[in-house]
């Protein structure tokens, strides 16, 4: 592991390498990577929905570099050294015995990370950092609500994968039918929505589904996560128009329109759209 670098922040997630064992193409946008490496004992999913970064090398490069140390939480590197890329992403599945973690990946349009996959290969290697995060999710509750865009289709499956035996609605948006495909744990049909390939329409289908959705009487929780900008209009709407109080909804901006790399830990909880911290 690389973490025992000088002046390695305390808290600074285990970084472990990992080879490509195999590349899957799940639909048209979406690629499942199989990862192995020895460094994975002890590696665990965490609570379901939780991310981890994928430490990949820059354009040009084979593999990411290590820094020489850090000051602070700043990485520093060898000069003429470019800084590897960190992306986050769900660990959708890990196989503790055989080493392997499976993780999706979606062409989300041009990006550093999408044009990587792309041109990867098996055997090739790169960084895993994490797991962070994710949602203890409450045993309480008399339904579940679970809304996800195609950026969050992995979490989403974790989500309902560890929700208790009740009522729960699942609607999941994606470009187009190509990309609809069976969640394995969901233990409920989500429902399917599809936007076109107009990203300004990211969220709208959701947002429109919300609106007009009848949810079961009782005490409900929701999660959603999808673009920064239409999670919020969904999380406003819920808690102002629908009665759910914040303690109550689980609310995440995978990414936003206009911005790629958008940082990580945008919980919607704020009124000018910064993000939190991670």
């Amino acid at each position: 592991m690389s973490n025992s670098l000088p002046g390695a922040p305390r808290g600074l997630p285990p970084r472990r390498w990992v080879t490509i064992r195999a590349i899957e193409r799940v639909t048209p946008r979406v690629l499942r990577l199989r990862l192995y490496g020895e460094e994975l004992a002890g590696f665990a999913l965490g609570a379901p929905g939780a991310h981890i970064k994928l430490i990949l090398p820059p354009p040009g490069s084979d593999r990411p570099a290590v820094p020489l140390r850090y000051e602070g939480r700043r990485a520093i590197f060898a000069e003429g050294v470019t800084p590897p890329v960190l992306r986050t992403y769900t660990p959708l599945r890990f196989d503790a015995n055989a080493l392997e973690l499976e993780v999706e990946m979606l062409l989300h349009g041009e990006g550093v990370a999408a044009n990587w996959i792309q041109r990867a290969n098996v055997g090739d290697e790169i960084l895993v950092a994490g797991p962070r995060g994710g949602w203890e999710v409450p045993q309480d509750g008399d339904w579940y609500l679970i809304v996800a865009d195609d950026t969050a289709i992995p979490a989403a499956s974790q989500v309902l994968a560890a929700l208790p035996d009740r009522a729960r609605i699942a609607v999941f948006e994606a470009i187009d039918q190509r990309e609809q495909r069976d969640i394995a744990g969901a233990k409920c049909s989500p429902r399917w929505l599809f936007r076109g390939d107009d990203p300004q329409r990211a969220g709208a289908a959701l947002e429109e589904h919300i609106r007009k959705l009848e949810l079961p009487a009782g005490r409900g929780y929701a999660w959603v996560a999808c673009e920064a900008g239409a999670m919020r209009r969904i999380r406003k709407h819920l808690q102002e128009e629908r009665g759910i109080p914040a303690s109550q909804l689980v609310t995440r901006g995978y990414w936003k329109l206009g911005q790629p790399g958008y940082p990580d830990g945008d919980y919607g909880q704020d009124d000018l759209g910064r993000p939190h911290s991670a």
